[in-house]
């Protein structure tokens, strides 16, 4: 049977619109549909609703009823991902995925169950939590099949619908979920989650290092994302993927700390601007500081170099969760800097230490700042005002890029023709002293005549090597 519905209307509709669109499809195609999951949680806690809308639909494929939907609004047919057994389609801002209830069998050696059509009732008790659990009619009722998702709910309490031990053993990227959602929701476990974690903590050696990095990353941008590691942790799993970051538990700091390493990495997070970079830099910004603990004579607790050895850390850290090399870098980049900004004061500070800073941060300069903040937050460093001065500082001394857009004022065929010489390692050396008198003020930046006449006068910089 072919569904008729309403005429197409805009790209990116309403959501009630959409819904209703959907609601029309599936009674002219006879399809048993409800709306499931995440949507349907949101929904109800009364918070911003997200753009991805999950169906189940009962004893048919959802394609159909995707294809009607995309049709309405002119949106691309339904895509199918046979892996997961879903299908989905996009328009606007809207994501909009089926699948047809199942039920699922585990093999205990992986994670990928034998699945079957299943009754709504079957589908739903496979599910990851009560509150996931939920589900919507059409026509707004809500159906707490579980008889625990909306109390649940009520006392932000993240429970599984069966048995911890058994959900987890199905599948345990759940345990990681369960971090991500304490993360996201600022929900408390139920009793008994955590001791199934730590039994089952070995399974997660059958996971992709990809679906728990992804899970890390969506933790790590949520508003509690201190809390979700403490899930980790509790349960047994940080040590399977962050194992330099249990390293840090105990090791005490003493100065303007006020928590030992671990416990200031989580405020740290905590306190940070909520985007991947930022967070992730707050994750590792003392990474290294384990391996560089010495306690010295005095009794003081030291961490000699721990920027520079965290920086490599994290680079080892995010290419294991197969971050982007773009990420990797950022992330590598704000490790190694993170102090600085810390240790500024305004009397000591020269305009060439600022402008070096500058040039060391390049683009990351908001987001260094933003650490820098987040690390004082989470200690009692006396720093933030410093910080803001700081700030104003680096946007006075780079006005127009200045510095952190800084060209090379003579290029590496001006030097060679002064030198009257080939080209070598040398002018990579003689561009570096050039651009260094450019940060010490010596050289107004892109002047290339006053750039010439300084190399003229420091003609050692032409015969180096």
């Amino acid at each position: 049977m072919t569904a008729t519905v309403r005429e197409v209307t805009p790209e990116s509709p309403e959501l009630e619109d959409l819904l209703e669109a959907i609601a029309t499809a599936a009674r002219a195609l006879g399809v048993e549909t409800y709306l499931v999951g995440g949507f349907v949680r949101d929904r109800l806690l009364g918070g911003a609703q997200g753009k991805d809308i999950d169906l189940v639909t009962v004893g048919a494929d959802s394609m159909p009823l995707l294809a009607a939907v995309a049709s309405a609004y002119g949106w691309h047919p339904p895509e199918r991902f046979e892996r997961f057994g879903t299908a989905q389609i996009r328009g606007g801002t809207w994501i909009v995925e089926g699948v047809r209830a199942r039920a699922e069998r585990y093999d205990p050696e992986s994670r990928n169950p034998d699945v079957r059509p299943g009754t709504l009732e079957e589908d739903i008790w496979r599910r990851d939590f009560t509150v996931n659990a939920l589900c919507q009619s059409l026509d707004g009722e809500v159906i707490d099949i579980t008889g625990k998702g909306l109390t649940d709910l009520v006392d932000g309490i993240l429970r599984t619908p069966s048995g911890p031990a058994e959900t987890f053993a199905e599948d345990p990227l759940r345990m990681f979920r369960a971090a991500r959602f304490v993360a996201r929701l600022g929900f408390t476990l139920a009793p008994g989650t955590i001791e199934a974690m730590r039994a089952q903590a070995a399974r997660t050696s059958i996971l992709s290092i990809e679906r728990v990095s992804d899970e890390i990353r969506r933790l790590l941008v949520a508003p509690h994302p201190g809390a979700g590691i403490e899930v980790l942790r509790e349960g047994g799993l940080l040590g399977f993927v962050l194992p330099e970051l249990v390293a840090a538990i105990g090791i005490e700091q003493g100065g303007y700390h006020t928590h030992a390493v671990y416990g200031h990495t989580l405020a740290t997070v905590d306190a940070a601007a909520a985007d991947l970079v930022t967070r992730t830099a707050a994750l590792l910004h003392d990474i290294a500081k384990p391996p560089t603990h010495v306690i010295a004579p005095d009794g003081k607790h030291t961490f000699y170099d721990h920027p520079q050895i965290g920086a490599e850390m994290a680079r080892t850290i995010l290419t294991r969760w197969r971050f982007s090399n773009d990420e990797i870098s950022d992330v590598s980049r704000l490790v190694r800097v993170h102090l600085r900004p810390i240790q500024y004061d305004r009397e000591t500070f020269s305009d060439a230490a600022v402008r070096r800073l500058i040039r060391d941060a390049g683009p990351l300069r908001a987001k260094m700042l933003d650490l820098a903040r987040a690390d004082t937050t989470a200690s009692a460093y006396p720093t933030l005002e410093e910080l803001d001065e700081l700030g104003e500082r680096m946007e006075r001394l780079d006005a127009g890029g200045a510095v952190s857009a800084m060209a090379d004022p003579l290029s590496g065929d001006e030097l060679m023709a002064m030198a009257g010489r080939g080209p070598g390692p040398w002018v990579g050396r003689a561009k570096a002293a050039i651009r260094e008198a450019v940060i010490e003020g010596t050289i107004p930046p892109g002047d290339r005549a006053l750039a010439r006449a300084w190399v003229e006068a420091h003609t050692e910089v032409l015969h180096d090597g």
